[in-house]
């Protein structure tokens, strides 16, 4: 009994001294399972059904997933819009950051200023930076108002579905590159100078310096920016839903703006399948990343 009692009292003090870092703990831990963990369950639940969030929710397995893959040719063209945007956006962002990182690493004038414009647009809103997009994109904007200067008649640059998709994704780029040009300089910033001095002195020019010693050096912050812009690339939506509207004839949807629709239609339980189908690909991409760190 006095054994049980000495167990139980030091218990007590030990949650005493403890209660504090408990409570911290409690806060984000209760915060999770309340707005992450149950709606997504709840979300789950829903992709299983026929669930229009006016009326009961009717179980009907993985008809929507079927649906999906099988019946859902706006749903195949928004994938493929989705990962055409991804092609295009890492094709070329991760590039021009490194060539700007490349750039602003050399002893130039007014350096803090040219760092602070490149990475500006970042911290600019996504619909601050759309909304200037289709400004310059208008028939009557820059873009075609210097098309005319030059005697080539005006594009319809968000109207074609030919080169909507385009126009998109230059806008996301251009939005998005400033990131990777930060990540690229403070990974260059971070190589030593002596593997450079090294090599001059044993007769390398520039562009076997960065063959030979930038680009090994880079190959772990380049696979870092190419997996985390894939992931953040397949859930575009701010663009697309300002500058296109998914249009001209679907030729601009993404999966995010696809689930988005789905959700003003009512139509909530093939939404939440769409949104399980996103997730899926995250998964796989962040287990990419996760496996690309450890090694």
């Amino acid at each position: 009994m006095r054994a049980g009692t000495i167990h139980r009292q030091t218990l007590i003090r030990t949650f005493k001294k403890s209660a504090m870092a408990y409570t911290f703990i409690a806060i984000p831990l209760l915060s999770s399972i309340i707005f992450l963990i149950i709606p997504m369950l709840v979300s789950f639940y829903w992709s299983l059904t026929d669930y229009n969030g006016l009326q009961p929710a009717k179980f009907i397995g993985f008809q929507n997933y079927n649906q999906l893959f099988t019946n859902d040719k706006y749903f195949l063209i928004s994938l493929r819009n989705t990962t055409l945007l991804v092609l295009m956006g890492m094709s070329v962002g991760p590039t021009l950051g490194m060539i700007t990182a490349i750039l602003l690493n050399q002893k130039i004038r007014f350096q803090s200023l040219f760092r602070t414009a490149y990475y500006l647009p970042v911290m600019t809103s996504l619909v601050v930076v759309s909304t200037i997009w289709v400004m310059l994109y208008n028939q009557n904007g820059l873009f075609n108002t210097l098309l005319n200067g030059l005697g080539i008649n005006s594009v319809g640059w968000l109207s074609n579905p030919k080169i909507a998709l385009v126009s998109v994704a230059i806008a996301s780029i251009w939005q998005g590159f400033g990131f990777e040009t930060v990540v690229f300089l403070a990974a260059l910033q971070s190589i030593s100078r002596e593997l450079y001095e090294a090599a001059m002195m044993d007769g390398a020019n520039g562009i076997q310096q960065f063959f030979h010693i930038t680009l090994p050096s880079l190959r772990p912050v380049i696979a870092f920016i190419y997996i985390y812009g894939i992931i953040g690339s397949y859930q575009i939506f701010d663009q697309v839903f300002v500058m296109t509207h998914g249009g001209p004839i679907f030729s601009t949807s993404t999966i995010v703006f696809f689930l988005y629709s789905k959700f003003q239609d009512l139509r909530l339980g093939y939404a939440s399948a769409i949104a399980y189908v996103l997730f899926a690909i995250l998964v796989v991409f962040s287990y990419i990343a996760l496996k690309m760190e450890k090694d």
